[in-house]
């Protein structure tokens, strides 16, 4: 329960700072959509419409030398106003809507399940590659799986997503003049199409998370492996299967847990550039578009919501860690 009660200065950090900075960042929405010419009560008119009265204040105020962070003092109620009233419908579970037009709920609804679908599959890789070749590599030590095991490694940690995404789409086009399908197929209307544009991609998305997981499987291991317990358990006549399984693994697990939870964050990011370049209608490419746009409401509610699946994810670690190892317990 206490670690339940950290979430909420967390998140009200998080939108503190997230409402703060984009009011602060230079450049007015506004003239994005009624156009860099348009007069001032055009602007302003604008401001009201799309409740964003606090950039009229901030313009207003601007003394050109300090930007906007010179006018904070004279707007500093009206950020505040707006701040709760945004905060209050985020309580509500209403959003707001988005400076493009729309509902912002209505659009989660509908590209949450693309984004969860990319996140379960990207994660199930890497737990996958990563626990696997990590514990075959501390097995068969200084063998030449175990320098495969390597070498894959560091290659993966090398390449970044989005070349090797954007390398997914053209080696199949150079080599065999075939252009790998893009956008989004549900999985409950065309399971062939849904494997088809899920399964390459996300396993791209994976490389780098199984890279860091196979690296420290494989040192967590080695290093269990030499403890005084483990030659204990097979003097006394254990096979290696029940060593490794009852004895290594488990021990093994606590600093894997801890980059388990952290590679949550990473693959959100992951997801962003793998909806943007695949064109999957995710919340990766709704938060794309809304920066461009400067789309504040949107931007806002994407960055809270990262923020929960974090520390959510934070959360799920530190329970599992009493659970793995009964040494450990929060008082």
């Amino acid at each position: 329960m206490r670690r339940l009660l950290f979430f909420i200065p967390v998140l009200l950090a998080v939108t503190f700072i997230t409402f703060f900075g984009l009011n602060l960042i230079p450049g007015d929405p506004a003239l994005t959509f009624v156009g860099g010419q348009a007069y001032l009560d055009e602007i302003e008119n604008w401001h009201k419409s799309h409740g964003l009265e606090q950039q009229t204040c901030l313009n207003n105020h601007d003394d050109g030398a300090l930007g906007k962070l010179g006018a904070l003092d004279n707007c500093s109620g009206v950020l505040m106003e707006k701040y709760f009233s945004w905060l209050g419908g985020m309580l509500r579970a209403d959003p707001g809507d988005s400076l493009l037009g729309g509902d912002i709920k209505s659009e989660l609804k509908a590209r949450f399940p693309v984004t969860l679908q990319i996140l379960v599959f990207s994660f199930t890789f890497t737990m996958i590659f990563g626990l696997l070749f990590g514990a075959v590599a501390a097995v068969f030590q200084d063998s030449p799986i175990d320098y495969f095991v390597r070498v894959f490694s560091v290659f993966g940690l090398s390449v970044p997503n989005f070349f090797a995404l954007t390398l997914l789409l053209l080696i199949p086009a150079i080599l065999w003049s075939y252009a790998p399908p893009l956008g989004y197929a549900p999985i409950w209307k065309d399971p062939a199409a849904f494997t088809q544009k899920m399964l390459p991609p996300t396993l791209i998305l994976s490389l780098e998370g199984s890279a860091v997981l196979m690296r420290l499987v494989r040192s967590a291991l080695l290093e269990v492996l030499r403890q005084d317990y483990i030659r204990t358990a097979r003097a006394k006549g254990l096979t290696e299967r029940i060593v490794f399984a009852r004895h290594a693994a488990k021990n093994a697990m606590i600093p894997v847990l801890t980059i388990a939870g952290g590679l949550i964050a990473g693959l959100l990011g992951g997801s962003l550039i793998l909806e943007r370049i695949m064109a999957m209608p995710g919340l990766g490419q709704f938060t794309f578009n809304a920066v461009q746009q400067q789309d504040y409401n949107v931007v806002m509610t994407m960055v809270t919501y990262a923020a929960l699946v974090i520390v959510s994810a934070n959360l799920i670690v530190d329970l599992l860690y009493a659970t793995v190892d009964p040494r450990i317990r929060y008082r």
